[in-house]
């Protein structure tokens, strides 16, 4: 917080006129990124994708054991 005033008072600019799109372009300068291509976008979406399958698929298996235990 204290880093972002100082950032803000540096640079003049006053945190109430901040909008959401000003933070996301700031996020964007400042936080590296992996996404360099479509392809890039597209592989990170399949991999999420994938590890929520596997979770939901981990799940209702545990779920399934817990009540098979419970009879």
């Amino acid at each position: 917080m204290i880093a972002r005033r100082r950032y803000l008072a540096h640079r003049n600019i006053s945190a109430s006129m901040l909008s959401c799109h000003d933070l996301i372009d700031i996020l964007r300068h400042k936080l590296p990124s992996k996404i360099k291509t479509d392809d890039d976008m597209a592989e990170m979406i399949t991999e999420r994708h994938r590890q929520r399958l596997e979770a939901v698929q981990s799940a209702d298996e545990n779920q399934a054991k817990t009540l098979g235990a419970s009879n």
